[in-house]
């Protein structure tokens, strides 16, 4: 007698996959807090921290890029609409509303913005950043370039 696979057999041993894949609606990392954008982080004596902010004056040091009008008039992470004659950007992580003082030593120039979006979606990059707050940098012209980014109270 002939050996081979038949639908009975397929659906017999891959019933277990499919009940399976009904788990991945669970949380995989727990703490995060989508209405505001932040993590809850343990701190010391188990007490969570869930203020998510930075402290303040901690210094972020990367590559800064720039989106503009091919996004405007479309929702944030963070749901407010998008308008690039704004001082705003995206962090990673940053907490929205968390307000920056970025520095392009390059140019010796710096602006102040908001956290209000998710990004930059390209690696080592730090910040993405409105054309508004490019324009007053300077870096609109070299597209890309290394900021310093400080928390500011």
């Amino acid at each position: 007698m002939e050996r081979g696979l038949d639908l009975r057999t397929v659906l017999w041993w891959s019933w277990p996959l499919l009940l399976c894949s009904c788990a991945a609606n669970f949380p995989i990392r727990p703490g995060y807090d989508r209405a505001t954008g932040t993590w809850r982080t343990p701190r010391s004596g188990g007490v969570l921290d869930t203020s998510g902010r930075e402290p303040v004056g901690t210094l972020l040091r990367g590559q800064a890029s720039f989106y503009g009008a091919e996004l405007s008039g479309h929702p944030t992470s963070s749901g407010e609409i998008f308008d690039p004659s704004d001082h705003t950007c995206a962090h990673r992580t940053l907490p929205f509303g968390t307000r920056l003082k970025v520095t392009y030593p390059k140019k010796g120039t710096s602006t102040e913005v908001r956290v209000n979006d998710r990004g930059p979606h390209v690696p080592d990059r730090i910040l993405d950043l409105s054309r508004a707050a490019a324009d007053d940098l300077g870096l609109t012209v070299d597209g890309v370039g290394t900021v310093q980014a400080e928390v500011l109270p």
